[in-house]
Order: C-alpha cells, then structure tokens, then sequence
C-alpha cells in the first residue's frame, strides 16, 4: 500500500480522533485554521516549523522515534474512518503484535471496542453500535489471520473506568491483562498457578471470558 505523505497522516488521525480542522488548530495554539487547512493540502503556508511539531504532538506522532507516541491513544471509527486505520498503521510501521475485543456485561456501552497493541502503545478503537463496521472483519484486514483476536468480557465498573479520558496507560493495562505466551506445553494446573501468580482468581477470568 501506498505509504501516506506526513499531511495526509496527520489528516487521517485527526479523522481517527474525531477532530475537526478548527479543533486541532486550537489545540495546537495556531489562530488561523486556514493556515492549517492549507498545510495539510500542501500548499504554502505560515504554518511555522514549531507550529507543525504541536500539530503532530496533538494527534498522536512522536516525530523522534517515527511513530505513535508511547501511550493510550483513543480512535473513533464510522464508515468514513475505518478504511483509514491501515494505512496509518502501514505508514507507521506500527502493525499490532496483540488485538482484544471488549465486551461488556451490560448495556453501559453500545458498540464495540477493539484494543491493537505494539511495545508501549495502545490503540483503543470505538466502534459505535449504528456502525456497520464489523470488528472482527477489521481486525483480520489489520493484522490477517496469522494474529490471534482475544476476546474479554469487562464488568460495568471496570468498562466505566475503560472510557475515562485520562485513564494512564497502566491503569489500562491493568482491566486487560497481558497474554503471557509459553514455549512450553501447558497443562491445566500450570495454568491456574499462572492465574494465581498474577492475582487473577480463575472464576474471575471465567467470568470475563464470557462464561
């Protein structure tokens, strides 16, 4: 796939977290929005090179390291944007090494959310219910068949705090606990010690699983 140009990547997330052109030149500190608006299309502009590095701090980009910033980023999709998760990703270079799909028990929350996850980055994806995005079908066109999709099931007050803005990316980690992955073969009993090695109560992890 063709890689995105620096302007079309700040444009796709800005999509992604449901930003509007105005909104992302306010929360970059630049007065004229035109100046922005002209700088994504790649036209000349008085958009200054400091100007620039907030706009790419705003969406997300740690121009550093060439990529996400480490962190909890939070990703809006609709028929519109979800199209646009694979090229950024691509472009990236940033292709999950886990996917999650979160369930929860009641009502609390319409829709589904879909966690990838590299090294230090999060990528929480929310996928509302009147989308016709399917989030399994996503999650195979991102990372193909080859990944496995885990699927957890959070109670109402952990999915309450699971939507909490400024949730630190530990906190996340902590309703969805890691995969830990064994060279070995695994047998019931070991699984449960690693259960209990973790903290997990093996009726707690039943009862996120769905059962």
């Amino acid at each position: 796939m063709e890689t995105l140009s620096l302007q079309d990547l700040v444009d796709s997330l800005r999509r992604l977290l449901s930003l509007s052109t105005r909104e992302l030149a306010q929360r970059s500190g630049i007065t004229a929005s035109s100046n922005l608006r002209e700088w994504v299309r790649g036209l000349p502009s008085r958009l200054s090179p400091a100007r620039q590095e907030k706009v790419l701090s705003v969406v997300g980009l740690d121009r550093e390291k060439g990529g996400l910033r480490p962190g909890l980023h939070r990703w809006t999709l609709n028929e519109e944007t979800a199209g646009l998760v694979l090229p950024v990703l691509e472009t990236l270079g940033a292709l999950p090494s886990g996917m999650t799909l979160v369930r929860t028990e009641s009502g609390l929350f319409s829709g589904h959310l879909l966690v990838l996850s590299r090294e230090d980055v999060r990528i929480l994806l929310t996928i509302p219910e009147a989308s016709t995005t399917d989030p399994e079908r996503l999650a195979r066109s991102v990372a193909g068949e080859s990944l496995p999709l885990r699927e957890i099931v959070l109670s109402p007050p952990e999915m309450s705090r699971l939507l909490v803005p400024e949730l630190s990316l530990d906190s996340f980690d902590s309703l969805l606990p890691p995969v830990h992955v064994s060279s070995g073969e695994w047998t019931f009993e070991r699984l449960f010690e690693r259960l209990w090695a973790d903290g997990i109560d093996p009726a707690e992890a039943a009862r996120r699983l769905g059962f």
